[in-house]
């Protein structure tokens, strides 16, 4: 259990994201996605930031096996992405009980071959090379990886949540949209369960009043 302050200070964290969500339902523009940026301090802990990381990988599994197939994937290259994944989740499940020199080389091994899967479309923009990547689900697996083979894996988490709830929608422009609200509940979740042991309802029932 964490000291009183801290506990008040993780509360006012998750809060926060409750009322981004609060506010993304009427909301003129997308809300910046910096708000995310305080996940960072919940990730100073490996295993806990692993097993966030397991928790976005199986969300993203769920999704996809709900809505299925979209039509610019054939059918060789939606069962390669579904192997991917689902060899991806049962690895971070294992190396959080047995964290092996093995594991971590599969970890390695996974990562090239998602790299492979997503394809070589480099363009020049601006300044930069940017890596158009052909799924967006796999650059979600890769970032949950990188969670558990990156020294700087806080920053890995940030960008893994970053691309779960980010939207774009021409109306809104790119950020924290009425369609992210789902996914940044999930993660406020997910975080609030890891802290307090109890749902947002649990927690926070005045604030969760018609959510």
């Amino acid at each position: 259990m964490k000291p009183k302050n801290q506990q008040i200070t993780i509360a006012n964290k998750i809060k926060k994201w409750i009322q981004t969500a609060k506010e993304a339902e009427t909301a003129r523009f997308a809300i910046p996605i910096t708000r995310l940026t305080s996940i960072k301090s919940f990730c100073n802990d490996e295993i806990a930031t692993q097993k966030f990381a397991i928790y976005i990988a199986k969300r993203v599994q769920e999704q996809r096996n709900q809505d299925g197939r979209p039509e610019h994937f054939n059918e060789s290259e939606w069962s390669q992405q579904k192997q991917s994944l689902d060899e991806a989740i049962g690895l971070m499940e294992t190396y959080i009980k047995d964290s092996t020199y093995e594991n971590q080389q599969s970890f390695r091994r996974l990562l090239r071959e998602i790299d492979s899967l997503q394809g070589d479309d480099y363009r020049k923009f601006q300044w930069t090379t940017v890596h158009f990547v052909r799924s967006g689900d796999l650059l979600k697996l890769e970032y949950a990886l990188r969670c558990f083979v990156e020294q700087d894996f806080p920053y890995w988490a940030y960008k893994l949540a970053r691309e779960y709830v980010e939207r774009y929608a021409s109306q809104y422009g790119t950020g924290i949209t009425p369609e992210s609200i789902p996914m940044l509940l999930e993660i406020a979740e997910f975080w609030c369960q890891h802290y307090f042991g109890e749902s947002l309802n649990q927690k926070f029932p005045q604030l969760m009043l018609n959510k």
